[in-house]
C-alpha cells in the first residue's frame, strides 16, 4: 500500500465519532434466496439519515483554528451537502455548499435549515467550478469522497459491521465516488469482500478500474440521484485497485424495486441511491461462485447509505402498494 493509504487511519477516526454520530443497527433481513443470510447496516437512520455525518465530523473536528476561522465548502447533490451544514453548525463553522439546481428540493432545505449557504449551479460540473474558485479564495473544501479524513470517517462504517457480526463474510455498499466502498475496504483489510453497486446510468468507479484512472462521466443516465459524481475519485480508486473490490452495475428499475422492498417490508424511510446495496442481493446478481461447495447460507451485509427519499417520490412509492 502506498503511504497515503497506510496514512488513512479509521480507528482513530471512530474516537473522534464516539458520542457524536449513531451506531446504527444491523438487522437481519429476509433475502429472498436461501443461499443468503442478509442483514442491513441502517445507516439511512444516521444523523442526517446518511452515512455521510461520519466523513462530515471526522473532517470539522481536525479543522486547525486558522480553518475554521476560513469556513468550508463543498459539492454536493444532497446527503453530503446537508451532513457537512450539520456539522459545520455542530463546530460552529461557517459552510457554504454548492449544489446542482436539480437536486431534491428537501435536501437543498436541509442544507438551508442546519445554517449554509447554499448556491445553486445548473449542473453538478458548474458546482465543482464554484467550489474551485471558493478554495482558491480562502475557504477549506471538504471533499465528499476523494479525501483521507472523509474516508476515514465512512471506514467506520465497516469497523462497526466487523465488530457486530464477526462472521461475515461478503459486504455490499452502494458506490458514488468510492469514498464509503473504499473506507469500507480498508477497515476490513483483504479479510472480508467487498463489493460495490453503481448505476448502470453512472459507472464511475467500473470505468475508473477499467482504464486504472477516474475517467469523467459523457453522460449520466440514472435518476438515482447521490450515485453519480463527474467521476469517481483517485484516493477511493487507488484503495479499491489495492484491496481488490468488485463492482458491479445494476439498472435503475432493480435499484427502484429494492427501495420499494425496503420501504415496504422494513417500514424504513430509504431513498433510492440507498437501496442500490440491496438491489444486488435481490435481483439475483450475487455471481455464482459464491455458493459453489458451500453448506451453509452465505452472511452478507449490505449497506442501506441514506434515508432522504424526494418526498413525492416516495409518497407514490407508500400509494402505490
Amino acid at each position: 500500500m502506498t503511504a497515503a493509504i497506510q496514512d488513512i487511519r479509521i480507528a482513530e477516526a471512530a474516537e473522534r465519532l464516539r458520542g457524536v454520530i449513531r451506531r446504527t443497527p444491523l438487522v437481519p433481513f429476509p433475502s429472498g434466496d436461501p443461499r443468503v443470510e442478509l442483514r442491513l447496516k441502517l445507516e439511512c437512520l444516521q444523523e442526517c439519515n446518511a452515512f455521510k455525518a461520519r466523513g462530515a465530523w471526522n473532517q470539522m473536528a481536525q479543522l486547525t483554528p486558522e480553518q475554521r476561522a476560513a469556513g468550508v465548502v463543498t459539492v454536493s447533490s444532497g446527503n453530503h451537502g446537508k451532513a457537512v451544514a450539520w456539522a459545520a453548525q455542530r463546530a460552529g463553522v461557517r459552510a457554504t455548499i454548492c449544489m446542482p439546481a436539480d437536486a431534491y428540493p428537501n435536501k437543498i432545505q436541509a442544507c438551508r435549515d442546519f445554517g449554509a449557504e447554499v448556491v445553486l449551479c445548473g449542473t453538478r460540473q458548474e458546482s465543482e467550478r464554484e467550489v474551485a474558485k471558493r478554495v482558491a479564495a480562502g475557504a477549506v473544501l471538504v471533499h465528499p469522497y476523494d479525501s483521507a479524513r472523509t474516508i476515514e470517517g465512512q471506514g467506520t462504517v465497516g469497523l462497526e459491521i466487523a465488530e457486530d457480526w464477526p462472521e461475515v463474510e461478503l459486504v455490499i455498499i452502494p458506490v458514488g465516488g468510492g469514498g464509503l466502498v473504499s473506507g469500507c475496504a480498508l477497515a476490513f483489510r483483504g479479510q472480508v469482500q467487498v463489493f460495490g453497486v453503481e448505476p448502470e446510468g453512472a459507472p464511475d468507479l467500473t470505468l475508473a478500474l477499467q482504464t486504472g484512472r477516474p475517467v469523467p462521466l459523457a453522460e449520466v443516465r440514472t435518476v438515482v440521484q447521490g450515485l453519480c459524481p463527474p467521476s469517481a475519485g483517485k484516493l477511493p480508486l487507488e484503495i479499491c485497485k489495492c484491496l481488490g473490490v468488485r463492482v458491479f452495475t445494476l439498472d435503475d428499475g432493480a435499484i427502484l424495486a429494492a427501495q420499494a422492498r425496503l420501504v415496504r417490508e422494513g417500514g424504513w424511510e430509504v431513498e433510492p441511491a440507498g437501496a442500490a446495496a440491496a438491489a444486488l442481493v435481490f435481483a439475483g446478481r450475487l455471481p455464482a461462485e459464491l455458493f459453489q461447495a458451500r453448506a451453509r447460507p452465505l452472511k452478507v451485509a449490505v449497506v442501506v447509505s441514506g434515508g432522504n427519499p424526494d418526498p413525492a417520490q416516495l409518497a407514490a412509492l407508500r400509494a402505490s402498494t
